[in-house]
């Protein structure tokens, strides 16, 4: 069943559908990145809306560049934790139909298998962490935790595809049988498995 995302009111008599979770800044799910800081530098509606979800979907995916703080790192990690709460659920923002949301990434993450998300959020926590020493600052994660999710066999009942970084930062993709078949074959050998999962799909 596809999910949607629904106009939330403030008129009086609106209430939330069943079934649906509201993710606008009065929630945990809020976009951090406003269209009043798009504009307060140089961009103009609609412009400014699709850059501050933009911001949104680059930040949930672990990137550092527009937010470089503890405070944002804290804030993406209350937010991949609590993911799972939007699965089946419609989202609930006031942006209209039609026009670009964050509510619209959150969808994507949240129609996502729980295999598939579980890999991709810990993708997400280990291109965090690895920035965040590269910034001096310590890791939030396990090393060996994340690791135990992005080295593993994926069974999929239709077969399915993943993407895997060699270690380039570049994604490669592939069939689940080949990416089993390199990993028994580098534990066979007792070889360091460098290779890691981005995305499961399938």
């Amino acid at each position: 069943m596809n999910h949607t995302r629904i106009q939330r009111q403030r008129t009086k008599g609106w209430s939330k559908p069943p079934r649906c979770m509201i993710v606008d800044r009065t929630s945990h799910f809020g976009n951090p990145f406003t269209i009043d800081q798009s504009i307060a530098l140089g961009h103009q509606e609609p412009e400014a809306r699709t850059m501050a979800v933009a911001q949104f979907r680059q930040w949930l995916h672990g990137s550092r560049a527009t937010w470089t703080s503890d405070e944002s790192d804290r804030r993406r990690e209350k937010l991949l934790t609590r993911l799972p709460e939007l699965r089946g659920m419609d989202l609930a923002c006031p942006c209209g139909p039609g026009v670009p949301c964050h509510g619209d990434v959150l969808l994507e993450w949240a129609a996502l298998s729980p295999l598939a998300l579980e890999v991709r959020t810990a993708a997400t926590r280990a291109r965090v962490d690895h920035q965040r020493t590269a910034h001096g600052l310590d890791p939030i994660h396990n090393a060996d935790d994340l690791a135990a999710i992005l080295t593993q066999e994926i069974h999929l009942d239709l077969g399915g595809t993943v993407d895997v970084d060699p270690g380039d930062g570049i994604p490669q993709r592939c069939d689940s049988k080949t990416w089993n078949h390199h990993l028994r074959r580098r534990r066979l050998l007792r070889e360091p498995v460098t290779h890691r999962l981005v995305e499961v799909f399938g």
